[in-house]
């Protein structure tokens, strides 16, 4: 973008610059033409033009994990690997507190205990209770604690087969069955006449292979799953 300089060394943009062109007589009738610039007018202040303010919002995992106790660069990426299990929450059908929990344990090259993530997250002791108890049940987590451990300590299960499973059967089992159903309620309340009927039956029948198809490549999945594992 072109520029001009204003004042102290301060630069507008040529965008927000209005050139004016006036023609006109002076008091003893010699036509002449004056040029001038001016500085647009804005809705907004120049200075905050100039220099926008940054656009980037806080994350949610910037508020979940706690700053205090640890170096900032191990804080940054404690967040950005929280942040990852968190935006994918919705997708494996878990709450964004139990992704937090094992984004944190991923996060640490130590095992953690109940203790240690509740100082790293801001989430109840409940939340964390049952966030654990989910996790292992799932076998996202695993408890390596030792005789001489006064607490339980956890580490990730990098295993990510087991995720994939609990995923196949949490959440795409469940809605591929629920489906069927919903497809079949379909077919009885098609409505317009035999044409527009017979079409829309025709959709809903290419919508119910595929729908099989996908059903039937479920065990298909579980089994390379086993045998990978």
């Amino acid at each position: 973008m072109l520029e001009m300089q204003q004042g102290e060394g301060q630069k507008i943009p040529m965008g927000l610059i209005h050139f004016e062109l006036n023609i006109g007589e002076t008091p003893d009738g010699v036509t002449g033409l004056q040029f001038g610039l001016r500085a647009a007018e804005l809705h907004t202040p120049l200075a905050s033009t100039l220099h926008p303010p940054p656009s980037s919002a806080p994350s949610l995992a910037d508020a979940l994990v706690r700053a205090s106790g640890r170096g900032a660069e191990v804080v940054i990426f404690e967040r950005r690997v929280v942040d990852f299990f968190v935006s994918a929450a919705d997708l494996l059908g878990v709450p964004k507190s139990v992704a937090a929990i094992y984004g944190i344990v991923f996060a640490s090259p130590r095992p953690l205990s109940f203790a240690d993530i509740e100082g790293r997250l801001d989430i109840s002791k409940g939340s964390i209770s049952q966030g654990l108890r989910v996790l292992r049940e799932m076998g996202a987590l695993k408890e390596v604690s030792s005789a001489a451990d006064r607490a339980e300590l956890f580490t990730p299960d990098l295993e990510l087969r087991k995720l994939a499973s609990q995923f196949l059967e949490r959440r795409l089992g469940k809605q591929l069955t629920a489906g069927s159903t919903k497809l079949a309620a379909l077919n009885k309340v098609v409505p317009g006449s035999n044409t527009e009927a017979a079409e829309l039956k025709k959709r809903l029948k290419a919508l119910s292979d595929w729908h099989s198809k996908a059903k039937s490549l479920l065990p298909v999945v579980r089994t390379i799953l086993k045998i990978t594992g």
